[in-house]
């Protein structure tokens, strides 16, 4: 609720990339171009904490993803129910409980963060088959504290610190069916309301870096911007 001023942009017809530009902007300029510039606002505007560490587990995900694991955004999903668990990540019989945390240079990750990881994965494993590895993964672009290393060591949580927050493709790009039973290609930008629950794992899926990349593969932006296709 952060952003919204005014009754009508609660109205489905409501565009969001209209947070990020001018009315002569959106007026002027093409659909493929009023989509880029926000994004490209987006990604190099001030964001909320909340869509900070959203962006920081996409990236993690998708690096993840690269290494070819299987991921779900559980934290992204979820939200407030995560228990803690950012990504599940999961390559042959191996899965990894990771919570990726993307704060400012002057905190510190103390030992209570690594317990609770630590917690919430075995509570995790205890769910799953003997044959099922579960590992614990503290990913963050700080460092920890000399306790929670210690802590980290013990309890067998792998840590990644200094992992920065780099340049990823953000647009996802999902295959669906309209209400004809047709296939439909739709892209979500990370503003657009559906994006977090869209997930991205069947055959033809991608994240773009650009609406360029996007359009020449065939998907176009929801006719709604307040979730139906």
């Amino acid at each position: 609720m952060e952003e919204i001023s005014n009754i009508d942009i609660l109205q489905e017809d409501f565009d969001r990339v209209q947070f990020y530009l001018s009315k002569e902007e959106y007026a002027s300029l093409s659909v493929d171009e009023i989509n880029q510039l926000a994004l490209d606002r987006y990604i190099k505007g001030q964001k909320t904490k909340w869509q900070i560490g959203r962006d920081y587990e996409l990236f993690c995900g998708i690096t993840y993803e690269r290494d070819g694991w299987d991921v779900e955004y559980y934290g992204m999903e979820k939200k407030l129910n995560d228990m803690g668990r950012d990504l599940i990540a999961k390559k042959n019989n191996i899965h990894h409980v990771v919570q990726c945390k993307y704060w400012a240079q002057n905190k510190t990750i103390h030992e209570k963060h690594i317990t609770q990881l630590f917690g919430t994965t075995v509570e995790y494993g205890m769910n799953l088959s003997n044959n099922i590895t579960v590992k614990a993964v503290f990913i963050t672009n700080i460092k920890l504290s000399d306790s929670a290393r210690k802590f980290a060591n013990k309890l067998g949580v792998i840590v990644k610190e200094d992992t920065p927050l780099e340049h990823f493709p953000r647009i996802k790009c999902n295959v669906n069916k309209d209400e004809y039973g047709e296939e439909s290609l739709i892209y979500h930008l990370p503003f657009d309301q559906q994006y977090d629950r869209t997930k991205i794992n069947k055959k033809g899926e991608f994240y773009a870096f650009n609406v360029d990349e996007a359009v020449k593969a065939g998907f176009r932006r929801a006719n709604k911007f307040f979730g139906n296709n």
